[in-house]
């Protein structure tokens, strides 16, 4: 019976296909390996084609969980699988209603009447993959809402691949290079303070391969990071221009107990 669904299924996408060009096709295909993988539990394959973005982002999620005890072990996919087998976070449809382009982004939309769905692709290496991202974020917005701030566990809903903050010309670039550890907090004041102020993440966590940017004005500064294991990382006067700087965050940069 799950076969002749998955004939069906593909049937109805190849007919809802005729008149599309290329580039849709390629998208409704992409649509259609998603679908079919999720109906036959094949998690690998699915995993496969989901973008960048969106699995550093379900590594970050899981990495939190994990850390919060939660046994996830720091994988991604097993998130992934926990949120398909237990929410409603992909409701795929056999009815294509467009596939519409936007700048580098494809959007395609199915389902019926109010339950019309929006999935946004990306193309890498001359492949179309789902974006996760988006619905990620408004999944666990909604999981997680009403829970505590202050503390960078229940903060999970929010888990960008970059943030920006500050009002200054110059820019200092952090970008998250550890191992399977989050960055918690970021302190930026200058060298002649004898204060680190407020933390810049504020209620953010920066996940592996995430980047922050803080936009400060010319002058020297101090940098202070800390990591999910309460590892500190610390720059001493750091001169900042309008060139920039960027810090690329690594195990060597932990300073010494």
């Amino acid at each position: 019976m799950k076969k002749k669904q998955l004939f069906f299924s593909a049937f109805l996408l190849m007919v809802a296909c005729l008149g599309w060009s290329n580039q849709q096709k390629e998208i409704v295909n992409s649509y259609n390996d998603l679908m079919t993988n999720i109906n036959s539990e094949n998690w690998q394959n699915l995993s496969s084609g989901l973008s960048i973005e969106s699995l550093q982002l379900l590594d970050t999620v899981a990495e939190v969980y994990t850390q919060a005890g939660v046994p996830f072990d720091n994988k991604g996919e097993k998130l992934l699988i926990s949120l398909l087998s237990e929410t409603n976070l992909l409701q795929f449809s056999e009815t294509i209603i467009s596939v519409d382009f936007r700048n580098e982004i494809a959007i395609l939309l199915s389902g019926q009447g109010d339950q019309v769905q929006s999935y946004e692709f990306v193309n890498e290496n001359n492949q179309w993959k789902l974006n996760l991202v988006p619905v990620l974020n408004v999944f666990l917005s909604e999981a997680f809402a009403g829970l505590p701030a202050t503390d960078p566990q229940n903060s999970v809903a929010i888990s960008p691949t970059y943030i920006s903050a500050g009002t200054g010309d110059c820019e200092f670039s952090l970008k998250n290079s550890l191992e399977q550890l989050s960055i918690w907090h970021v302190y930026c004041s200058s060298s002649n303070s004898d204060s680190w102020g407020d933390d810049w993440l504020s209620s953010s966590i920066l996940g592996t391969a995430a980047e922050m940017g803080i936009w400060l004005d010319a002058g020297i500064y101090d940098i202070r990071v800390i990591d999910s294991d309460g590892n500190n990382y610390t720059l001493w006067q750091v001169e900042l221009t309008d060139q920039g700087i960027l810090w690329e965050l690594t195990i060597q940069d932990r300073d010494e107990p």
